[in-house]
């Protein structure tokens, strides 16, 4: 089992994850609804999204190593059920920013001019910032569900 100064690392890691992949889900939402904050929210929306992702799966590894160790309920089969979906949201989510960075920020954008019109025209452009946004909405919703269901899990016991 993972250990950070001898406690299980997933009750560590965790707060990590739930504190920044609702940061990270705001600011994709804020990046898709106004433009003029882009330039400042571009490299730490782009950042954070990067980051999660292997915190997101070091924490669920944890997470995992620490189920094992534990008596098994339906409470903790329920929040790692969560934990995987939490996983999968955290890479789709990366992926759908990036798409949004590269169509909407030129700095970023204009090292994909392979791309040509497809990152210029601005129909792709709003179509992957609306789904930017609603990643960023579903990220949240899916930390708090999942964070809500590993404390039912430990508070029940």
């Amino acid at each position: 089992m993972i250990e950070i100064a001898g406690l299980p690392a997933h009750i560590l890691l965790i707060h990590a994850v739930v504190v920044l992949a609702p940061i990270a889900g705001l600011a994709a939402i804020v990046f898709a609804a106004v433009p003029r904050w882009r330039s400042q929210l571009a490299w730490p929306l782009g950042v954070l999204s990067l980051g999660l992702v292997p915190l997101s799966l070091l924490t669920a590894q944890a997470g995992e190593q620490l189920e094992e160790t534990r008596p098994a309920s339906a409470l903790i089969r329920e929040h790692a059920e969560q934990g995987d979906v939490l996983k999968a949201v955290s890479v789709v989510f990366f992926v759908v920013v990036t798409a949004a960075l590269i169509a909407s920020y030129d700095p970023i954008g204009r090292h994909f001019s392979f791309l040509g019109r497809l990152r210029t025209n601005r129909g792709v452009r709003l179509a992957l910032l609306v789904l930017a946004a609603a990643a960023g909405a579903f990220f949240i919703y899916q930390s708090i569900i999942t964070g809500h269901s590993g404390a039912a899990s430990v508070w029940a016991a």
